[in-house]
């Protein structure tokens, strides 16, 4: 933008944001690795008129598919990082494409964006 190339107080504030950005994205990523990974299914199973209720937690790695099942006294705990780990998720991604944005007013490029 030929604002920020004639600027160099914007551009400094533009490069301080893009660093704040970086510094931001690392840090809720590092957050979001402490919370488990995969989502939270049921598996219902009807043996003799009455219905079980299995909570297990599923997630990739590689190629293989886990399944780990979930203790009714952890399930509340479980749902709520899991709640959580979203939010930072939703969190991050705002960050990106404010990082994008930014890319775009400085030229430069953006850490795990495919260049163009």
């Amino acid at each position: 933008m030929k604002v920020v190339e004639k600027d160099n107080v914007v551009q400094g504030m533009l490069d301080d944001e893009y660093v704040r950005c970086l510094d931001v994205i690392k840090a809720l990523q590092a957050k979001m690795e402490s919370y488990p990974k995969g989502a939270l299914n049921i598996r219902r199973k009807k043996i003799k008129d009455k219905e079980y209720i299995y909570y297990y937690l599923v997630w990739r790695e590689g190629k293989d598919v886990i399944n780990r099942h979930v203790a009714a006294d952890n399930l509340p705990q479980l749902q709520k990082q899991i709640a959580d780990r979203n939010k930072l998720r939703n969190e991050i991604l705002a960050y990106k494409e404010r990082l994008a944005y930014l890319k775009k007013l400085l030229n430069k490029s953006v850490p795990g964006k495919k260049h163009d």
